[in-house]
């Protein structure tokens, strides 16, 4: 056990250091150099958590990117979706002819494949309301996602819509989504309710009717959303319908695979018609979401954005802590220098750095966690964006911040080089 000369310090300190020295085997080098300055200690936690706080709230929000991207898909039906080859994400997905939806529905496998419409449009607000005193003026153009689909094949599975349908069968009906940003004109200027059923906007150069609402999620391409019947988008998007369509949700018969079914189509179809290899693309529905999700988190600028980010906060993270543990390493190097004349090895003093580090680690995390927690909350409610803590990002933080600190550390060590028996004489 090591012997510690506690002159100098005060009798309180002394008799909490005899305590702790009671408690563990060896005397606790790493916390008591951690809590003999509270308010450098203190400091030194808050810039840690700082550091901890920045990287769950990236994460956070680069985990909102990727749960928006794949909103619509997540009520999708459908076991294989077939898209363009020109696809670029769910708000532009190009279209495809209707013709290979029919020959994919004809394949023994399949039990049918529904059409699905969607595109960006333009939206007028309707006529504003005088008491919203910060909303943009009535008549002002913002873009929208547009949605269509069979009245009679609904694709989108939201309880709330099966008592809607009836609803949208008038070419100029449309529902709005409730996530739809108060950017647009809603009557009670934050969202769309009950209020504003019976309001006539224009979109895409036809009077539109609002006649209800649903709740669904717009992603990160627009901040709104509408839904129409078919014959509504053909109008508005100035396609044939009935030969065109965005996306084909194949159903597939019970029991089936649908990665093998997709193989196997692929391979019938290119027996049959070689040319649908350039005319189309089919993924199994887990394959487009993943695929959408990796589009927005690592194509666009940004998710980029969120992923430097990440990186930023972890070197602010390691500055800070290399700072804390540098700056004490300095005022410390007699007390160090005398351990090694004591005998103990440079390991000994490294691993008494590091565990200084790892204290630092744990002390920060905790409060870091639990203000992310609150601010996701914040965050989820002024946006309406999905922000949420989950345990392997909770989990991958907490390993993160072991190995900022870890590196901080092995920095600071450096500094114990220069702790020389000779330098106290």
């Amino acid at each position: 056990m090591i012997v510690m000369d506690f002159t100098g310090f005060s009798s309180q300190e002394v008799k909490a250091n005899q305590l702790l020295s009671k408690v563990f085997r060896r005397t606790p080098i790493s916390l008591l150099n951690f809590i003999s300055q509270p308010t450098r200690a203190i400091v030194s936690v808050m810039g840690v958590a700082f550091a901890l706080l920045l990287i769950f709230m990236q994460l956070g929000f680069r985990g909102a990117v990727g749960n928006t991207a794949t909103i619509v898909y997540g009520k999708l039906s459908g076991d294989l979706v077939i898209r363009s080859p020109d696809y670029v994400h769910l708000y532009e997905p190009r279209t495809i002819d209707r013709a290979w939806m029919n020959m994919v529905a004809s394949h023994p496998d399949v039990e049918g494949v529904d059409p699905f419409f969607i595109m960006l449009h333009r939206w007028q607000n309707p006529v504003k309301n005088e008491g919203c005193t910060s909303a943009p003026p009535e008549g002002s153009f913002r873009t929208v996602g547009m949605m269509g689909m069979q009245l009679d094949r609904p694709v989108i599975q939201l309880e709330e819509l099966a008592e809607k349908i009836e609803l949208l069968k008038a070419p100029d009906a449309m529902l709005v989504d409730r996530a739809t940003r108060a950017e647009y004109g809603p009557e009670d200027c934050k969202h769309f309710s009950d209020t504003d059923v019976g309001k006539q906007t224009d979109m895409g150069g036809k009077n539109t009717r609002i006649v209800g609402h649903f709740k669904l999620g717009t992603g990160l391409a627009t901040n709104g959303a509408v839904l129409v019947s078919d014959v509504a988008f053909g109008q508005r998007a100035l396609i044939d319908v009935q030969k065109r369509a965005s996306l084909g949700l194949v159903r597939l018969k019970p029991g089936k695979d649908p990665a093998v079914v997709r193989d196997s189509i692929n391979a019938w179809l290119a027996s049959k018609a070689p040319s649908s290899m350039l005319a189309i693309q089919i993924l199994t529905m887990e394959e487009q979401r993943l695929w959408e999700r990796k589009r927005w988190l690592n194509e666009t600028p940004i998710g980029m954005i969120f992923t430097m980010g990440v990186a930023i906060s972890f070197i602010i993270g390691a500055a800070i802590v290399y700072m804390v543990l540098a700056t004490d390493v300095a005022s410390r190097l007699p007390e160090y220098a005398t351990l090694k004349a004591m005998g103990y090895p440079p390991s000994y003093l490294a691993q008494t750095v590091l565990r200084q580090a790892w204290l630092l680690s744990f002390a920060g995390y905790f409060p870091a966690f639990l203000t992310t927690m609150a601010l996701y909350q914040i965050t989820s409610g002024l946006s309406g964006i999905p922000t949420f803590m989950t345990w392997p990002r909770a989990a991958g933080v907490f390993g993160l911040s072991l190995l900022m600190c870890t590196f901080a550390g092995l920095l600071a060590i450096r500094k114990l080089l220069k702790a020389e028996p000779a330098s106290l004489f």
